[in-house]
């Protein structure tokens, strides 16, 4: 009976110490600890280093990237992925589409000893074997006219710290800021985010992005107009080659880091990229100095999901 009894506290306090793991490890999930992510992702990096992978230096991918003709799909075409039919509660969206969500950084100095990175905005898959997204503006270094640090090179980091190098750009549009690009997943499959249709006006939208290193940031807006607009008016620059720029404004939150960063809808399809901001300000809230204005809102300007799915068109 002694035995009995002591093999049911045993039991008793097993099931207990296993619930205490369990609701620290939730704790844990729910509170992210940033500053060991980042750490992480130095370790990622090393590790990367230290099994031999050979990235593509800044030059190589311009050397490439110079072969492309702009506003051209790529050469093979994109195996993108089908979304849910079905509308998800506001709180399963992050859930659902964060590890599609990445943050895109330069490593300086390519494979040299010094270990000196710089986070530069935000990426997303759109198809399991490596194929993803982010602005034009972000890979200038590449693309555009940033003709330095030609021996640095770009990664991606994942929600879950996994780090991939960038291994081509396939292709881009500078009138709509947005950059196609592959990352080399070593075998592994990425978590890609389907393509959505266009959004309507009032249309509920969510981003992720990594807005002043605020990573994995999630918020929620409308979509408050579609519109066409001049060469004047592209903010990463105007190209005469390119297609006339289209843009998606929306009213959920993001700032300088958020670049390329996925926009969302109720069902988890992508229909936008998160481009670029422009402040509007008033009438000047100092007497005594006539240009000091308040700023009375932002205009948040995306690239649609269309512009996207014409630049994959063959």
């Amino acid at each position: 009976m002694k035995r009995q009894f002591f093999l049911i506290a045993a039991g008793l306090m097993l099931s207990a110490g296993l619930s205490v793991m369990a609701q620290e490890k939730a704790r844990t999930d729910r509170y992210v600890d940033f500053n060991q992510y980042l750490g992480e992702m130095e370790k990622g990096i090393l590790a990367a280093r230290q099994e031999g992978r050979t990235p593509k230096t800044i030059g190589e991918l311009r050397a490439k990237a110079a072969l492309l003709v702009e506003e051209r799909a790529p050469a093979e075409k994109v195996r993108t992925v089908m979304g849910p039919s079905k509308g998800l509660k506001d709180e399963d969206l992050f859930a659902k589409r964060k590890n599609g969500v990445f943050i895109i950084g330069k490593l300086f100095g390519g494979n040299g000893t010094e270990l000196r990175w710089d986070l530069t905005g935000t990426a997303f898959a759109i198809s399991a074997d490596g194929v993803c997204v982010t602005n034009y503006h972000v890979l200038t270094a590449i693309i555009g006219p940033d003709k330095n640090n030609s021996d640095s090179v770009y990664f991606i980091v994942t929600a879950d710290r996994k780090v991939y190098f960038m291994e081509e750009i396939l292709a881009w549009s500078q009138n709509n800021d947005i950059a196609v690009f592959r990352v080399n997943t070593m075998g592994n499959r990425l978590s890609a985010i389907p393509l959505g249709r266009p959004a309507r006006v009032g249309a509920s939208v969510f981003c992720i992005s990594h807005p002043l290193g605020n990573f994995y940031y999630f918020s929620k807006g409308m979509v408050s107009r579609n519109v066409s607009i001049d060469s004047l008016h592209a903010a990463a620059g105007y190209s005469s080659k390119g297609r006339r720029p289209v843009r998606m404004e929306i009213t959920a939150d993001y700032g300088i880091g958020s670049s390329g960063g996925p926009v969302i809808d109720r069902f988890g399809n992508l229909v936008g990229i998160i481009s670029t901001t422009t402040t509007i300000y008033g009438a000047p809230n100092n007497k005594a100095d006539n240009n000091v204005t308040a700023p009375q809102m932002v205009v948040k300007d995306t690239a649609p999901v269309e512009a996207l799915t014409d630049l994959l068109k063959k």
